[in-house]
């Protein structure tokens, strides 16, 4: 089971939908002009604060061969916004297609540095294809594990959970297994500057 559970964040070499973006050398996804987000589009949420609009929308910008090659199925997508007055979350869930992993991704505006403070006593610094980033992940919440990147705009946040099943906790070293992988996949459909 744990071998299926790491291989399910490996990329998968599978590009049905042509248009959405291209491979590179080295099997990842690349966003084409068809994918790129553009600031000319309206966020679907706009908060009421002077913080920066979300200017990455997961549920518009990562196109379904992205996530079918992370190992995620876009048909499972549902919707996990989270849009108070002053700042701004627009999100998607996906479920692998065995349901061994559930990821939220979440894409706000609140300042990396933010992050980087609430999450100071249990996350670790990385890089994800040049942008700082954070692995985040709790001894005493298991199953879980989550990845916070550095956007122009903010933070784009991957929040991930196993599901072991038979109520049995999957083992610590596959909490997080496979989500750097996942989120290099993700990385390069990120704008670059506003």
């Amino acid at each position: 089971m744990s071998r299926v559970i790491v291989r399910t964040g490996a990329v998968l070499a599978v590009a049905f939908l042509a248009g959405c973006g291209s491979q590179t050398a080295d099997g990842q996804s690349s966003p084409d002009s068809a994918s790129t987000p553009t600031s000319a589009r309206t966020p679907r949420h706009v908060d009421q604060s002077d913080r920066p609009p979300v200017s990455f929308d997961p549920c518009l910008d990562l196109p379904d061969d992205t996530l079918v090659a992370a190992g995620y199925d876009p048909t499972s997508e549902t919707n996990a916004d989270f849009t108070p007055d002053s700042y701004t979350f627009l999100g998607c869930s996906y479920d692998t297609q065995q349901r061994l992993y559930g990821l939220n991704i979440l894409s706000g505006n609140i300042a990396f540095a933010e992050e980087r403070e609430k999450t100071k006593g249990y996350s670790t610094p990385t890089e994800i294809n040049g942008r700082p980033a954070l692995l985040k992940w709790e001894t005493n919440k298991p199953n879980a594990c989550a990845l916070s990147i550095e956007t122009p705009y903010g933070v784009l946040i991957l929040d991930r959970s196993v599901f072991q099943g038979h109520g049995v906790d999957a083992p610590e070293a596959e909490w997080c297994a496979g989500l750097e992988e996942t989120a290099r996949t993700f990385e390069p459909f990120i704008p670059k500057g506003d």
